[in-house]
């Protein structure tokens, strides 16, 4: 959204490498669930303090509301997953 509203190139890089990240958390759940969660845990903490600080300051709902409630939930989603693995 980033790239379209003002052409921002690091806005477009930085979705796409976290959309690559997001996908290989997507393929690897299945068969290693423990590091799929992981490193979905690392993407989603970071999204959710890089977004939630520029909502903080902006305070506009969309992009940086939205993603940040987003990556709270996966945040969770994917702590949950890392301890639900780890005890099984």
């Amino acid at each position: 959204m980033g790239y379209v509203k003002s052409g921002s190139s690091k806005s477009l890089i930085s979705g796409g490498l976290s959309a690559l990240v997001l996908y290989f958390v997507h393929t690897q759940l299945p068969t290693n669930p423990v590091l799929a969660s992981s490193v979905g845990l690392g993407i989603s903490a970071a999204l959710l303090f890089v977004m939630g600080s520029r909502f903080k300051k902006s305070g506009k709902i969309f992009p940086a509301g939205v993603v940040s409630l987003v990556s709270l939930i996966m945040t969770g989603g994917y702590a949950h997953g890392i301890l639900r693995s780890s005890h099984a």
